[in-house]
């Protein structure tokens, strides 16, 4: 089945698009890494044949014919470099060396700033660095320090999909959560947002079985603790052995045993095991009254007791 013809507007276009985005030889050509020599050729011809600046649909506009100039130029270059066996091979681990490189700068380099002083984005965050900035809001976390896995997570989320993104944002509604230098709305409203965006997912994994969690600390301290003991139950149905949620359970437990304990005029301490009662039980004696020593005031320590 043969290829349809291109459309040269189209063509000339996605050429365009690919050199705007700094795409590598591979992208300007529309062809994979691993085509070969003869996939190539084609994706060359196929291109040159609707993007050559002589052709007449370009001719009659002078800002046409200088696209389609560079278009042709690029897709030449890209042809040269790619059918040629050796050629190709250096250029392949010229793009790795800098892919490294930039790894390298992401994670090491100040944590950019997302937007402009305008309000406009500022960093271009692609799949890779991404990942990248990823690793370091899970490292920010661990160490506490709040505003670096704030930013570092934030960048992560714009350039992450699937069940990375539901763990940058998971961790990224926590630095929110503890970081002091948010306004008090932001630190309240947006943190819940997204972790209800995590487990609304309905996926099982460890990101979501967190997001649990942190739902469940939310609400206790806003005061609801049906929500609370909710994600408790369901961050344990996700994972048995997490350690926070298994402590957050039994205290939500006690307190539920102490408000029940209450309600009914009972009440057990804890540690001395002693228990006192509204009402003696069956066949048991009542309370034995103890009478209270009275101590001597100040002034009867002073001036004797005082006469009747």
């Amino acid at each position: 089945m043969s290829t349809p013809p291109l459309d040269p507007q189209t063509a000339l276009n996605s050429v365009l698009e690919a050199l705007a985005a700094e795409g590598d030889h591979f992208t300007v050509l529309q062809v994979a890494r691993t085509a070969t020599p003869a996939d190539v050729r084609d994706a060359y011809f196929r291109l040159a044949k609707v993007v050559h600046p002589d052709l007449p649909v370009f001719l009659i506009n002078p800002k046409l014919r200088a696209d389609a100039t560079r278009a042709f130029q690029a897709i030449t270059i890209a042809h040269a470099m790619l059918s040629d066996v050796n050629k190709r091979a250096a250029y392949v681990q010229s793009l790795e060396s800098a892919k490294t490189a930039k790894l390298v700068e992401a994670m090491t380099a100040p944590v950019p700033q997302t937007t402009s002083p305008s309000g406009r984005m500022q960093a271009q965050i692609t799949p890779e660095t991404a990942k990248v900035y990823l690793a370091r809001g899970r490292l920010a976390v661990q160490r506490r320090d709040w505003q670096v896995a704030q930013d570092a997570l934030n960048l992560a989320c714009r350039g992450l999909t699937d069940s990375e993104l539901r763990e940058a944002k998971m961790n990224y509604g926590w630095a929110i959560f503890n970081n002091t230098a948010n306004a008090e709305a932001d630190r309240i409203n947006r943190p819940r947002d997204l972790w209800m965006e995590v487990v609304d997912s309905k996926e099982r994994s460890p990101a979501v079985a967190q997001a649990h969690y942190y739902l469940a600390v939310w609400n206790k301290m806003h005061g609801d603790m049906r929500e609370a003991s909710k994600h408790v139950e369901a961050c344990l149905a996700q994972d048995p052995r997490h350690i926070d949620a298994q402590r957050e359970k039994l205290l939500l437990e006690r307190r539920k045993t102490g408000a029940a304990a209450s309600s009914t005029g009972r009440f057990e301490a804890v540690g001395d095991r002693r228990t006192s009662r509204t009402n003696s039980p069956a066949g048991g004696s009542a309370p034995t009254k103890v009478p209270l020593k009275k101590e001597p005031s100040f002034f009867e320590k002073l001036f004797g007791p005082k006469k009747s």
